[in-house]
Parts: structure tokens; sequence; C-alpha cells
């Protein structure tokens, strides 16, 4: 029975998200995965007491209270907290962070950085280093005006086992309801499987909507779990992409 109690609140969260009441922890899990402590924190993100800082522009969007993006503005990132809201920040350099004069390797991503990188603030400023669910990046794409919304994130998505392309979809639609994006648009919303957890990223390899940012090496496999959708908060007659 508990089991269909789960499913049913669910479906009524997905279907009527302007309902006032706090949805059960059980749905919250089904919905966005359950809470869980971030699998690290950096060194510079928490000051000489341990407390990890949260970041200057952090907004917790809600109906009553959506959350502003800057079009043009390249590098939010977006957290789905313990209560089931949208935390959005942006990526801005951090007051103990060190500057890279040659560039590095971080290993966390096994990306190259390159010189004058600026160590900034990550997801846990979001949350202070509390517990979160599924997290990613708002990235901007400037040829059409919209931004996309992905699943990137070390700390709260890629070392948790239940995070789906499902519910990446659920907090994309969240995210459309109460974050305004100005006068862009939502582009298409991207499941990386670099991104998935191990044992999910294995059963996604033979999903017929697997693609690649460079198809001929097969690099960086993502699926699309929604298409994009024209903002919420545009004026009715607004045309997408202007």
């Amino acid at each position: 029975m508990s089991r269909l109690v789960s499913f049913a609140s669910a479906l009524l969260l997905a279907i009527a998200p302007g309902l006032r009441a706090e949805p059960p922890e059980a749905a919250l899990d089904l919905l966005y995965g359950a809470a869980t402590p971030p699998a690290y924190v950096k060194q510079y993100e928490a000051d000489y007491q341990g407390k990890v800082l949260l970041n200057p522009y952090l907004q917790v969007a809600s109906r009553e209270h959506p959350a502003v993006l800057e079009p043009g503005v390249d590098g939010y990132k977006w957290v789905i907290d313990v209560a089931g809201r949208v935390a959005i920040l942006r990526e801005v350099p951090h007051p103990l962070g060190r500057t890279y004069p040659r560039g590095f390797h971080r290993p966390e991503d096994d990306s190259d950085r390159e010189p004058g990188y600026v160590e900034t603030y990550g997801h846990v400023s979001a949350l202070g280093g509390a517990p979160g669910r599924i997290g990613g990046e708002i990235l901007w794409y400037a040829p059409a005006r919209m931004f996309t919304i992905n699943n990137k994130s070390g700390r709260y998505t890629k070392s948790n086992a239940d995070r789906t392309p499902e519910q990446l979809a659920a907090a994309a639609r969240l995210i459309w309801e109460v974050v305004d994006p100005g006068d862009a648009s939502w582009g298409p919303v991207f499941y990386l499987l670099d991104y998935a957890p191990a044992g999910i990223r294995e059963s996604l390899f033979s999903d017929p909507r697997l693609d690649y940012d460079v198809p001929e090496r097969r690099i960086r496999p993502y699926l699309i779990v929604l298409e994009g959708s024209p903002s919420r908060f545009a004026p009715p007659d607004a045309a997408v992409g202007e």
C-alpha cells in the first residue's frame, strides 16, 4: 500500500505543482532522488571554522517568489533541496579560492582548465553543505537565446545511485515553473551519462535516444529528456527564441 500512496503523491505533484501543501518525503525521493550529503566539499569552500559559505547570488525559487536568470549569463547551477525547492546560484569567484596562472587539470571531472582559472562557488554553496537531491547546470545558448539544463553535478548527482533521467525531467519541469529566464526560452534538457550513476549509465548505452557531443569519437554521451519550452513568464504574444 505504501508504494501506491507514494506513486499517487508523486503523480499529484507532477500535475499540480502549485499546491501549497508540503509533499511527503517519499514522493520527493521518487521525483528528485533521495536527499544525501554532498560527495565532497573542496578545501576552499568552507571557512576556517568549517562552515560552508553560501553563494552571494543564491536564489531559492517558488511560484510566489520566482528565481530570475539574466539572459547572456553562462554558468548557473541548480540543486533540489530536502524540501523539494530549487536553489539557483551563479558560478562566480570564491573569496577563499585560488587562481591558477598556468591552469591545471581538475580531477573531479577529468578536465583541463585554462591559464588564469579561478576557483568558484560550487553546488555545495547553494545548500551550505547540507544534503540535497539531484542537481546540475543551467547554461546559456546564445544563437537561439535559450537556457539549457543538464545534470552535471559531482556533488549531488554522479555519486548517488538513484539519479535517473526521469528525475532530471521532473526537476526541469519544476525549474520551468519557478524560474524566470527573462526574455529567453528554455532549450533541451540534457542527461549527461558522464554524470550518471554507474549502473544507470551502463544501462543507457542501449537507449535509442543516445547521442554524443563528438560522435566520431563517442565522447560525452547524453540523452535529451525534454525538448524545451517557452517561458511561462513571457508575454502571451512573445515568440519562442525572440
